[in-house]
Parts: structure tokens; sequence; C-alpha cells
């Protein structure tokens, strides 16, 4: 899955009829600016979630392949942590009120929320793997739980886990983001390309950039902008924008890959990008709105 890390492989699918298909049949490019947000001597730093505030969480490790240690960037101070006993710890997400969700790996997985002090662990029954990704401001929370082989999309409100999947069939489903009206983006993957999906308003929508092999949508604001990658003929890994059923396409100059994670209110993105798939950069992007996308 050129190291998205939310562990799978992907493929190709097709939603029911119930679902429809999101956008035009031509791509525009953008260009917004880069930041890079590196943690020294890091061989792989992600940017993961941006809140309103522009406080930034991610995770960095030596490798591509970690393991990782989860930082919180505030202005211009990273602040690491890691979750007890875990391999890995990677934040996945922040709200406004500067809660934290992410994941920590070990012999399971296991989701948590981070208050800055305490973590608070959150699984689902029995499930080996329990992936918490995306928050909004009501503590709402998005992943996928299952196994590492198999997911399901969930959201979970007060402590009780709703499914959030797409009809049909797939080996892997995660629900990557929400925003504060319970909308919800994610991917379906089962084993060969990925499809991204919006749920919004009780109905799944398919999320599919023009022309792409496969497409994964990680992160939504209130104002309906989707973001996230996809991939085409001929290797161009690029980050895209959706906004009124219109795609922009966005690529760190001269990368070979531009991987989005989230997006805030203002529209600033979030991400990591890559010249050669092995040393990875995160980044943050000057903001994107509707106007910019004709």
């Amino acid at each position: 899955m050129c190291n998205s890390r939310f562990v799978s492989g992907v493929t190709s699918l097709l939603l029911l009829a119930a679902s429809f298909a999101v956008g035009q049949s031509n791509v525009e490019t953008i260009q917004p600016t880069f930041t890079t947000i590196d943690v020294p001597g890091a061989g792989f730093t992600g940017v993961e979630g941006i809140n309103a505030n522009g406080d930034m969480v991610g995770y960095y490790g030596k490798t591509n392949s970690g393991p990782f240690t989860s930082f919180l960037l505030s202005g211009s101070n990273f602040t690491f942590f890691n979750y007890p006993g875990g391999r890995s710890t990677l934040a996945t997400g922040i709200n406004d009120s500067g809660l934290i969700v992410g994941y920590v790996g070990n012999l399971t997985v296991r989701g948590f929320l981070y208050d800055g002090t305490n973590f608070t662990t959150i699984s689902d029954g029995s499930d080996s793997a329990t992936f918490t990704i995306g928050i909004n401001n009501a503590g709402y929370v998005t992943g996928g739980t299952g196994s590492i082989g198999a997911t399901t999309g969930f959201e979970v409100r007060g402590g009780h886990f709703k499914k959030v999947s797409p009809p049909g069939s797939y080996v892997y489903v995660y629900a990557t983001g929400i925003d504060n009206f319970g909308d919800v983006v994610g991917y379906t993957d089962s084993g060969g390309n990925s499809k991204g999906f919006l749920f919004e308003g009780g109905t799944f929508k398919t999320v599919s950039v023009p022309g792409s092999l496969q497409t994964q949508a990680s992160g939504l604001n209130d104002s309906g902008m989707v973001v996230g990658w996809y991939d085409v003929s001929g290797g161009c890994f690029c980050g895209f924008a959706l906004v009124n059923g219109r795609y922009a396409s966005f690529t760190y100059p001269g990368a070979k890959g531009t991987f989005p994670r989230g997006v805030n209110a203002a529209g600033q993105v979030v991400g990591e990008y890559t010249f050669d798939f092995q040393t990875y950069y995160g980044f943050v992007t000057s903001p994107i709105r509707a106007a910019d996308i004709r």
C-alpha cells in the first residue's frame, strides 16, 4: 500500500448501486505551499492530524518500518510520547480541545485517546486489532477493527461502537476521518486497489479520483473538503482535495509520493512525502479553499 501504514495491501472494489460516485471526469492541478516537518535524525516523519489551532500530531522512526514514537507539534515545540509498554505509538488525529487519538502496536493493536497526561485504551470486544484514526470535537472516534488480516470500519460515540462500512464485501475497511457534523470518510481494500468513501447523510458515496488505479480518502473538514492520495499508471502517487464534487491534485515538488492524511477548518493539509520510498518527511500546506478548485 505504498507505505500508507494502515496495515494493508490495496484492492479494487465496486460499491453497490445504493452508493454513487463523487466527482468530475477531469482533475486540475493546484500548487499549495508546503512546509516540511522533520524530526531531527528520523528516517520517517509523518504528520497525521491538524486542528483548528494549527497543532499537529504524528509519529516518527529511524526507518519507515518503525518502531515509531508519537509527537505533538504546537508552534515550533515538539512533545514526544509513547503508550506505556507499546512497541510503536502512532498518533493519528487531534481535535480542537487537544485530545489526541491514535493506536499502539505490539502483539495486538489497541486504540487510544491521550489528553497530554493520561491514555485511555479503546478496543472493540475480543478483536485483536483496533485502529483508531479520526476524531472530532465531540470526541467521536473512527477507525477499523477486527484483526491484522481483516478490518471493519467503525465509529465510537460514548463508548459504543457502530459499524461504518460501505455495502459489499471487503478485506479491509477503515473509517479514517470524521467532521463535526458526523460525516465520515475512509477507504476499502481487498488486496489490489483501494477506493475511498464518504458517508454523508446516511448515504455512502464513492471517492475515486478520475483515472486513478486506487484512491484513499484520509480526512475531511466541516467545509466538506475531503483529502487523501491516489495513484495512476506511470507511478504518480499524488495528493488530492475534493470539494463540491471537484477534484484537484497536488504534490510536493519533485517527490515520488505525496500522502495527505488530514485537513483542518482552514484547509491546511498535513501528511508526508518521499523522494525514494525510503525516507519520508512530514508536511503542512498553505490553506486550500473551495475557490482554488474550479
